[in-house]
């Protein structure tokens, strides 16, 4: 890669992080509905034609934060949890969760208190389900309907346990939502094939 190669990486790299936060500082204030590309550009101090340079719109910028969560899940899966069960890899992708939960806690606030379950997974369906797959959720269990109507309850029901503890005053540990899922999840047949 030439200087000048590394140079023009860096600086789409400082451009799409000047972006996401201008993006999560946002998002803790406004609904994403109210969020337009000028006032992303303004806070991040770029015009709008290099907002585009890098994201069609803010719904395409809200996808990508979305996969960037869900790819450090799956990084976290695949460090964490390279040779050990389908309940242990459940547990390191839902500890994974409530760290970036925690670590961005009044954007997601933000976000749970706006947005219902029913309309985080309309907003990010394609999403969630391309990045599920990279995550080793199989494609062929996806096209089931049966089965995909199970994924959707399973994730409607821990997406709706933390909106409910984001929109609380988290006197509750956020643990205690994480361990309440896995053990939903864990006394079905359900996590043996989802995440193989």
């Amino acid at each position: 890669m030439s200087d000048q190669e590394k140079r023009l990486d860096r600086r789409i790299v400082r451009t799409r992080k000047a972006i996401m936060e201008a993006f999560d500082k946002l998002l803790a204030i406004y609904r994403l509905d109210k969020i337009t590309v000028s006032a992303i550009a303004r806070e991040a101090d770029i015009d709008r034609k290099t907002f585009y340079l890098h994201y069609s719109s803010v719904n395409d910028l809200a996808n990508h934060k979305t996969e960037e969560s869900i790819d450090r899940i799956a990084q976290a899966i695949r460090e964490k949890g390279a040779s050990k069960s389908s309940a242990e890899r459940i547990h390191i992708a839902l500890v994974e969760v409530n760290d970036i939960l925690t670590e961005h806690l009044d954007v997601y606030e933000k976000i749970a208190s706006t947005l219902s379950v029913d309309q985080f997974i309309d907003q990010f369906s394609e999403t969630l389900q391309t990045s599920l797959t990279r995550l080793g959720v199989d494609p062929h269990f996806m096209s089931d309907p049966v089965q995909r109507m199970r994924l959707q309850f399973y994730l409607a029901g821990a997406l709706s346990l933390y909106s409910t503890w984001l929109t609380s005053d988290h006197s509750m540990p956020i643990e205690l939502v994480s361990d309440t899922i896995e053990s939903a999840i864990e006394s079905s047949v359900f996590p043996s094939v989802v995440i193989a």
